[in-house]
């Protein structure tokens, strides 16, 4: 089912409309962007391609970004050329994401299957924790900094490769700063992607969700509140 939320902004009357979508690159070639609902599920699920969609709000471009996180793809498909469908399929702006969980060998380029899914997080008092166990900063600012971790083997190098994608940075830590708690708690190859925020393709300036108390796109005097609500299916 998918939550369709309609927005108002009390200033200027402003109104946004929000929906939960997917999209899927069908055998023809074609990227289709459709509500998450049942009669899409099903059309999508024997797609070569598919994933998640959203739309985000540039500030400084004044102007709407097409999200593309995609999480299934055949191995047949070339990565290059799913994100040429994509940017082909709309003049639109993109920001074009393969799951976190899609890894190639960092020596050999070999595709890998995580082996390990878990939690991590830097607590107030630097002490690094990582496990099953969902560290959340809305249970309150007691991390710097929070993520989930893949854990990977490529068994034609014999390397294990380490994967921590950073989620919340309550700490505004520094990428070098981030790279160094890492490098403190792992001897294998390591690396780490920064999803605590997107950057606009067009400007580099910071992207939003638009959600309740974001601010107003119009006006930008004061904030956005849920009108409507519901579920759709």
């Amino acid at each position: 089912m998918a939550r369709r939320v309609e927005y108002l902004c009390n200033s200027c009357g402003y109104t946004y409309t929000s929906i939960d979508e997917i999209f899927w690159i069908d055998e023809t070639g074609q990227v289709n962007i459709k509500p998450l609902v049942k009669s899409t599920s099903a059309e999508s699920s024997i797609a070569p391609v598919k994933g998640f969609f959203a739309k985000y709000y540039c500030y400084g471009c004044q102007k709407f970004i097409n999200k593309f996180i995609i999480y299934k793809k055949s191995p047949e498909m070339d990565e290059g050329e799913i994100i040429q469908m994509i940017e082909d399929s709309s003049d639109d702006s993109k920001i074009i994401q393969f799951d976190d969980e899609f890894q190639r060998c960092i020596e050999c380029g070999s595709e890998l299957a995580s082996k390990a899914d878990y939690s991590f997080a830097l607590d107030i008092d630097d002490e690094f924790h990582i496990g099953e166990d969902d560290y959340d900063f809305s249970k309150g600012n007691k991390f710097k900094f929070a993520g989930i971790y893949h854990g990977y083997f490529c068994s034609n190098c014999k390397k294990q490769i380490n994967k921590f994608v950073i989620t919340e940075n309550n700490a505004n830590f520094t990428d070098s700063e981030i790279k160094a708690v890492l490098n403190e708690h792992t001897n294998d190859l390591t690396i780490f992607i920064r999803r605590d925020f997107d950057i606009c393709p067009d400007c580099g300036e910071e992207v939003y969700y638009l959600d309740q108390n974001s601010t107003c796109p119009k006006c930008r005097k004061d904030s956005l509140t849920i009108v409507g609500h519901m579920m759709v299916d």
